[in-house]
């Protein structure tokens, strides 16, 4: 679906007022319509109008031409849309460390539920498979606390058709899920936590150590793309099922939350641990040109 998201042109208009001489600055909303100047109050502000679709479909031709194939898919929570690349953002992929996020989820609410109450050192475990991508804490809590059932409850939960839970047991790297699932858990996730649990996992995620637990640099994508942005990322990568690398950028983007997103990718014919970091950023880029959003 394409999206016209508006932005207030702010500094164009103080720049046109000041040159014809304009002496009045009344506050204006940040999403303010267009409207056709006034002679007696001179030009109001102008929108500068972007086309998310057009950078996902630009970004999806950059992908294909690296050799990567990509799952793309945006939410803006404030228009209640979703902008994705085609029948692309439904395409399963390894999820990797993504599945971390349902994990975490999972048994916060089963927490809640009164089922268990979580130790000191299981938090431990939680925090750091979230902000240093730490596998051997994943391993723990996923064996400990059901494994693949810790998956589909998610998945049921939130309504996530696309996400299925591996079938090799214990291999939670290799639970599916799509671009458009990715975003959507993000968006319903927000909607949906209670906020001390929300908020929780928000910090966390805002959080991210820049070098992951296994020395893997995880500032690629999002936080390389957007480094001005307010965002709350979970990155993932792979090497190398079915002969592919996978590599993936996700997360929620602005101050309010506005934006979630998901991109996924895969390199075919990758068997070595040589992964698309600098693409993806590129990819990244092209769905969120400089100045799109905002926070």
């Amino acid at each position: 679906m394409t999206r016209r998201l508006r932005y207030l042109g702010a500094l164009l208009a103080a720049v046109l007022l000041t040159a014809m001489g304009c002496t009045e600055n009344s506050p204006e909303s940040s999403r303010a319509s267009t409207s056709e100047p006034s002679a007696a109050t001179g030009p109001r502000l102008v929108e500068a109008e972007v086309d998310f679709q057009s950078g996902i479909d630009e970004a999806t031709a950059f992908a294909a031409s690296q050799g990567l194939e990509v799952s793309i898919a945006v939410i803006d929570r404030e228009l209640d849309e979703e902008i994705v690349n085609g029948a692309e953002a439904d395409t399963p992929f390894f999820g990797a460390s993504l599945v971390k996020l349902f994990l975490a989820d999972n048994l916060l609410q089963r927490q809640r539920a009164g089922e268990f109450r979580l130790s000191a050192e299981d938090r431990f475990l939680l925090e750091a498979m979230l902000v240093a991508s730490d596998d051997a804490a994943a391993d723990s809590l996923y064996s400990r606390f059901g494994g693949e059932e810790i998956v589909t409850e998610v998945a049921q939960r939130y309504r996530l058709s696309s996400v299925a839970p591996t079938t090799e047991a214990g291999v939670w790297e290799l639970t599916t899920m799509s671009a458009r699932d990715v975003a959507r858990y993000y968006d319903r996730f927000l909607s949906r936590m209670p906020a001390p649990d929300r908020d929780y996992l928000l910090e966390l995620l805002r959080g991210s150590a820049m070098i992951a637990q296994d020395g893997f640099d995880q500032f690629f994508g999002i936080p390389t793309a957007l480094p001005g942005l307010t965002w709350a990322i979970k990155q993932a990568w792979m090497c190398c099922p079915s002969n592919t690398s996978y590599l993936h950028t996700t997360g929620i983007l602005g101050t309010d939350n506005r934006f979630t997103v998901a991109i996924l990718s895969s390199d075919s014919g990758v068997v070595a641990s040589g992964f698309s970091t600098d693409v993806l950023s590129q990819i990244t880029a092209l769905v969120f040109p400089p100045g799109s959003i905002a926070g």
